[in-house]
């Protein structure tokens, strides 16, 4: 049976899709008439359309994390089911065999497809048709597909924060942030690409008409001041594709983050200033503010929650740090899989994410975390981090700031009659606090364990095995 919440959230996201799609068909001719000012009939579909996001973001914290504990039980109850009581996993949860992503993973990439192709095309035929309307002259392909690739890059710049977003609608509609993440790179790949088209086929329409350099300098008065920010924009986003590139993203990961949110800060005000229309925010603005708060509501919660000096022991012969944050009261609930991102002062202003190791009921006043340190590169936080921490006996007392606790929340994989766990050094942390809620359930309850588990892992040394 599907949780109502989950009818609730997939209304209100079927509802924005078919907006995204219905707008300019519906609203083109009113658009053109008003020369792209909000216009009644926009403020109408706005509150109809975009009310629906808020909604259902509500509806997903209120879904997928107040309700976390019910759905957490509900799953680990499924470990000691008995074997007649066969568990199936839907067909929206399979991994095709060759690139490894889920049927439900490629609805939502076809969607975004579709959707790009659709707007492309509606809008370089209308932006066309508009144009004759407007000045009586036919000005062609080469600006019409101008037009239309930069309505694509709207469109987009209007998706990919949703898809960055820690709490987000799709979590509660079975999507993983793991599995998000790869569409939000993809989508900045489709973005520089639309932005190059558009750029092109504009200087290649400014050169025919003999403008270029008069229209794309900040000494025109009219087109210049407006087309000079969008090659800044441009360029933007050319530095965060580079820079995100696997390579160079994980050699030095503190330089891809500032280059990737100056890039971001650079494509935004150069966008704006670009295209300085009511209808940059009618289609950005929800998707910006959902990621502000996203991102800053859960520090400001959580500094409050969590104590901020937090004990630190590092293991010489393991490589291996363990953390130990505290609260006065009681912290919420978290479970299997869950995780949080740590910033210490002092060693940048980057927070990076670790799986929580410890298991809630066993404590619910701490958390623990697990870090191994990583000193190939002379960037390395967690070599840094060393050499603040004490050993086993002697723990140093530091400072740390706190942001999550983060999960997606989904534990559909203890439906599987055989479960077959295979972990390398670090990633053991992922799977400690799952084996115990599984022996708590045994525990528990008066039915043996249904599921054939089988924990494959290795270790580099003896001592790396005894540090965790």
């Amino acid at each position: 049976m599907i949780a109502l919440h989950r009818v609730v959230i997939g209304l209100c996201l079927g509802v924005f899709s078919g907006w995204m799609f219905a707008d300019y068909f519906v609203l083109w001719e009113h658009k053109i008439k008003s020369h792209f000012v909000f216009n009644e009939m926009d403020l109408y579909w706005s509150v109809v359309c975009l009310l629906p996001i808020l909604l259902g973001h509500f509806v997903t914290i209120w879904g997928n994390y107040f309700r976390a504990t019910a759905q957490f039980q509900h799953s680990i109850s499924k470990v000691t089911t008995p074997a007649h009581k066969k568990q199936r996993i839907s067909i929206w949860e399979r991994h095709d065999p060759y690139f490894g992503y889920t049927v439900k993973f490629w609805c939502l990439t076809g969607l975004i497809a579709v959707m790009n192709v659709y707007w492309f095309i509606m809008t370089t035929v209308l932006s066309r048709e508009a144009y004759v309307k407007s000045y009586g002259v036919d000005e062609g392909n080469v600006r019409a597909i101008a037009f239309g690739s930069s309505q694509a890059v709207l469109l987009d710049t209007s998706i990919i924060l949703f898809l960055v977003l820690r709490r987000s609608m799709l979590h509660a509609l079975g999507f993983t942030y793991p599995e998000i993440v790869p569409l939000h790179r993809w989508l900045g790949v489709t973005m520089l690409v639309w932005a190059t088209v558009h750029a092109a086929f504009y200087s290649a329409w400014l050169t025919m008409e003999g403008r270029f350099w008069t229209d794309i300098a900040f000494t025109d008065k009219s087109r210049g001041t407006r087309n000079m920010p969008g090659v800044f924009a441009w360029f933007g986003i050319v530095i965060m594709a580079f820079m995100a590139l696997p390579r160079f993203r994980r050699w030095v990961y503190p330089v891809f983050i500032y280059v990737h949110r100056a890039g971001t800060f650079v494509f935004f005000v150069g966008l704006i200033m670009h295209y300085p229309s009511v209808m940059l925010w009618y289609y950005t603005l929800p998707g910006f503010v959902l990621f502000l708060v996203d991102r800053f509501v859960p520090k400001i919660i959580q500094t409050r929650a969590i104590h901020p000096n937090v004990t630190c022991a590092f293991n010489a012969d393991a490589e291996i740090i363990r953390m130990r944050l505290t609260s006065h009261e009681p912290m919420k609930p978290y479970y299997p899989g869950d995780y949080i991102t740590v910033q210490i002062p002092g060693l940048g202003r980057i927070y990076h994410p670790f799986t929580i190791a410890s298991y809630w009921p066993e404590d619910p006043h701490s958390i623990t975390l697990y870090m191994r340190v990583m000193g190939e590169s002379r960037w390395s936080w967690t070599r840094d981090l060393a050499k603040l921490c004490g050993t086993e006996d002697k723990r140093i007392t530091i400072q740390a700031n706190v942001d999550g606790v983060f999960g997606d929340r989904r534990h559909d994989y203890l439906k599987s009659e055989t479960m077959i766990i295979y972990v390398a050094g670090a990633a053991i942390t992922t799977f400690m606090s799952l084996i115990k809620a599984i022996a708590a359930q045994i525990a528990a309850s008066n039915e043996p364990l249904r599921m054939q588990l089988y924990f494959i892992c290795t270790f580099r040394t003896r001592s790396e095995l005894h540090a965790y």
